[in-house]
């Protein structure tokens, strides 16, 4: 139980240390930023096609009823970093700045137990969407012809604290709920700087969100035969009402020009969603996974400066090969290799075009008899567009997670 509390202490330093951010997400200006797609967990190798997949001994965070396959008497402990480097493309690029950006930023911590034979618990913080930009953009003075450069910024993001429970219903079957508080902050400035005036103006606008988050799922796994197994995932939300409250500063160079706290409080809706999952596995060793998620934002009829939201869709496929040895009288993973592809439609339309995310993944993990497991994820993609004036992103991601886990009060011998 030390070394889990040396992986937790660890998480949290980084957490201080790592958070390091240079404006990569242009297009989380929009809505309430970019929706994570990963769970940063053994599935993001695999375009983090996770659906239907479970473990003795990893968590899968896509499907709450995935943590009933977990072993017994094991303490499970997860935490995850992420790198990204962004490339930028477009006419309506401004001269002003970088065409790149980056930033490493600690992701997800998260810890599992079985509480019973067939009830298993998990309890983590990780995101649910984040806002990260800088950009220059004319505006025009108001009672002027005149236009000046503005310069934008946004940062923060919406965090989720989760409580999951799981659920074998027998062997086969498993059902699970995963209940979260979302809450975070999410910041936007303007900067004029101009010969139009003596000094900056600058407008800061801070939207503070929180609310309960609950999302329910159910596996169904079965054997085919002695060489072929065949899961079956769903997931699925119901509309979320997100309360939200803002405040506003506006301050010319040293003198506050305005100021008023907590000005408004409204609720930002959260879609009914859905999702479902197959995979299948051969030998033990190979691994074939598909995954389709669907929000449905446009029933939603929001409408935002610029831009309005739409249904998105979310595909991916994923395959993961795995290498096991016999060790004394059982059977230990050494390491196993990933590949995916994925394709989604964003929950964002601008310019009357809406964006869109394509690209794919490799991952590695490598374990140890110790408990101790790493896991790897390389994910490169493509998202936006050079037409209507839009631009268009060039990423890669680097994901790296560290897996421990630990017998749970009992005096048995320990094996891995």
């Amino acid at each position: 139980m030390k070394r889990i509390g040396l992986i937790i202490s660890l998480f949290f330093a980084a957490v201080i240390s790592v958070n390091a951010q240079n404006n990569s997400a242009p297009y989380s200006i929009l809505g309430i930023g970019d929706i994570e797609s990963s769970y940063f967990d053994r599935a993001s190798g695999m375009a983090n096609t996770g659906m239907s997949l479970t473990s003795n001994r990893f968590l899968y965070h896509s499907n709450p009823a995935s943590y009933s396959n977990l072993d017994d008497h094991w303490f499970h402990a997860e935490i995850a970093l992420r790198f990204k480097y962004s490339s930028y493309y477009g006419n309506s690029l401004s001269q002003y700045g970088s065409n790149t950006a980056s930033d490493l930023q600690a992701k997800k911590i998260a810890i599992a137990i079985k509480v019973k034979k067939r009830w298993a618990s998990s309890l983590g913080l990780m995101p649910y969407s984040s806002s990260n930009y800088s950009f220059y953009a004319p505006k025009i003075v108001l009672g002027t012809p005149y236009s000046t450069n503005a310069y934008y910024e946004g940062s923060g993001g919406i965090n989720q604290i989760y409580f999951a429970n799981s659920f074998a219903i027998n062997k086969n079957l498993s059902v699970g709920v995963h209940s979260a508080f979302l809450f975070g902050n999410m910041q936007q400035k303007e900067t004029i700087a101009a010969g139009l005036i003596d000094s900056l103006l600058v407008t800061t606008k801070n939207t503070y969100y929180n609310n309960p988050y609950f999302k329910f799922g159910l596996q169904y796994h079965t054997k085919i035969s002695p060489k072929l197994k065949l899961g079956f995932g769903a997931t699925g939300s119901f509309q979320t009402k997100l309360r939200s409250t803002q405040s506003l500063l506006v301050q010319q160079g040293l003198s506050t020009v305005y100021t008023n706290d907590f000005y408004t409080t409204n609720f930002y809706k959260l879609p009914y969603t859905y999702g479902a999952g197959v995979s299948a596995v051969l030998k033990d060793k190979f691994t074939f996974a598909t995954d389709y998620n669907h929000q449905s934002w446009s029933y939603l009829n929001y409408t935002g400066v610029g831009y309005t939201l739409t249904n998105s869709d979310r595909y991916s496929v994923g395959f993961e090969y795995s290498k096991k040895v016999k060790y004394r009288d059982f059977i230990f993973e050494k390491y196993y290799f990933q590949s995916g592809l994925f394709y989604n439609n964003s929950y964002v339309v601008l310019n009357t075009q809406q964006i869109n995310d394509v690209g794919g993944s490799i991952g590695a993990g490598f374990n140890s008899l110790k408990g101790l497991s790493l896991m790897s994820a390389l994910e490169f993609g493509r998202r936006g567009t050079i037409s209507n004036g839009l631009v268009k992103e060039n990423y890669v991601q680097f994901t790296i997670g560290i897996s421990y886990r630990d017998f749970w009060f009992t005096k048995i011998k320990r094996y891995d």
